[in-house]
């Protein structure tokens, strides 16, 4: 099997367009060409699935091989190298502009994959968040109960989809996992589970306490799940930069990094639930070995990402979001740390209660002090991004979840240091979080719809062409 890539038009004909005969018998203006940004592995927006090639028509699936008429998208975000001009499907030459305001100018969309899951990953840290915060927030506690439900939407129509998909072709999930870009994605499976499973032990006991043991259950389910996917994508992960050519360090190499540690700190929320001490110790273990798996791993690889983007190469403009994965793990581990810190006091003396709580802050001051240059650079690389016209893609997503666990660890740094200030930047943070998800759902939708108009163009000529 040759290496997996995908594929992205770099023209849209705009010489034939010139060419095509209206029906008052003028000649139509030529379109403009459509302007492709550098393809990234952010949530693998253009790397969209391997040797999948993508035309005027919308994206087809894959043909096994990357044809003369592509443009090869090397894995790690290399640029694209251009080929020669895709034909435009014969159908839609003379067709008309849909009416109405387009969507978003994007990069060609995946199909249902790994890729989309940090949609759900913003989604349920923010039906958390609204819950936890809901005191602060008026109107939060009903807005909690919308997101789950959205969230679970989202996960049960995406699973769906992808399994239907693998089921037509049992190829698509090997080749999400040999293809290097769309493996790291699986971090975000890992994630949106994980946050899915803690959404629905916060939303649902604090509106129908009936339900509590049920939703702890579920929780429990689905972060044994993500819990064993997480951990597995980021030895994986880690095991094939190991020795080989991966392409540019990237910060979305972060993405099966960070899950661990997301397991960590809904983890330490499962404890009381257990109903004996040995299992809650064997828990306390297990979210303590996910929290310091991240922040090692962590560690190396931001580290050689920051220095790449900061001293190499600049991030490209679509990935432009992407800044803001490494937070997931500075507000993450303080969230972690300090629900460690209360679960392990369960098992130690108690004159060192105070000794778990005062680590638990200090690290936590520490992490967030050293994130704020980061928060910085993340700002200004989407203010750039925005600015510059970067196209929608996936990775978009990318604005949600690391925003979430900022707000998150501020909420529990609160709550170890009993400093209020740390309570308001959390509601802040987490009024900027509600904002970021918004613009990524309206986005989201706008694009799919748009890519669906498209493909129904091309599927149906006669109907899109009928103004014609």
């Amino acid at each position: 099997m040759s290496r997996p890539a995908a594929s992205i038009s770099a023209s849209v004909g705009s010489a034939r367009a010139s060419d095509t005969p209206t029906s008052s018998g003028a000649r139509r203006p030529a379109k403009p060409a459509l302007r492709t940004a550098p393809a990234t592995p952010v949530m693998v927006s253009a790397i969209a699935e391997p040797t999948t090639s993508v035309t005027g028509s919308g994206i087809s699936e894959p043909a096994g091989t990357t044809g003369p008429t592509e443009a090869a998208v090397a894995p790690g975000g290399a640029e694209p190298t251009v080929g020669a001009e895709v034909p435009r499907d014969p159908g839609s030459a003379g067709c008309a502009e849909p009416s109405g305001t387009p969507g978003p100018r994007s990069l060609p969309l995946p199909p249902p994959g790994p890729q989309w899951y940090g949609s759900l990953m913003g989604t349920g840290i923010l039906a958390t968040l609204m819950q936890t915060l809901a005191g602060d927030l008026p109107g939060g506690r009903w807005l909690a109960v919308g997101l789950l439900v959205v969230g679970w939407c989202v996960f049960v129509g995406l699973t769906a989809a992808f399994g239907l998909r693998i089921v037509r072709r049992p190829g698509v999930l090997a080749d999400t996992i040999r293809d290097l870009p769309v493996l790291a994605t699986w971090g975000m499976v890992s994630m949106g589970v994980l946050s899915l499973g803690s959404a629905t032990a916060t939303v649902v006991p604090a509106h129908w306490p009936a339900l509590a043991s049920t939703a702890w259950a579920v929780d429990g389910v689905l972060w044994s799940a993500g819990t064993v996917l997480g951990v597995l994508t980021a030895l994986g992960f880690a095991t094939r930069l190991i020795g080989r050519e991966v392409g540019s360090p990237s910060t979305t190499w972060g993405l099966p990094i960070v899950p661990p540690m997301v397991s960590a700190t809904t983890g330490a929320a499962l404890v009381p639930h257990l109903a004996t001490r040995q299992p809650q110790l064997l828990l306390v273990i297990v979210a303590v070995a996910c929290f310091f798996l991240a922040l090692v791993l962590g560690f190396v690889v931001f580290a050689v990402a920051y220095h790449h983007h900061w001293r190499v190469a600049p991030l490209p403009l679509a990935a432009s979001t992407s800044a803001w994965i490494p937070l997931g793990v500075v507000g993450q581990s303080t969230a972690a740390a300090q629900a460690l810190a209360v679960q392990a006091q369960r098992f130690v003396l108690p004159e060192d209660t105070g000794t778990l709580v005062q680590l638990a802050n200090g690290y936590g001051m520490a992490m967030l002090t050293c994130g704020i240059p980061l928060i910085v650079w993340a700002t200004a690389m989407t203010v750039r991004g925005f600015r510059g016209g970067m196209p929608y893609s996936p990775g978009w997503w990318a604005l949600t979840f690391p925003i979430g666990t900022v707000c998150l660890g501020l909420h529990g740094l609160e709550g170890g240091t009993r400093v209020r200030a740390f309570g308001l930047a959390s509601d802040a943070v987490c009024l900027v979080l509600l904002c970021t998800w918004t613009l990524c759902a309206v986005a989201t939708v706008r694009a799919v719809r748009a890519q669906a108009f498209t493909t129904r163009e091309a599927t149906i000529p006669g109907e899109a062409c009928a103004a014609s």
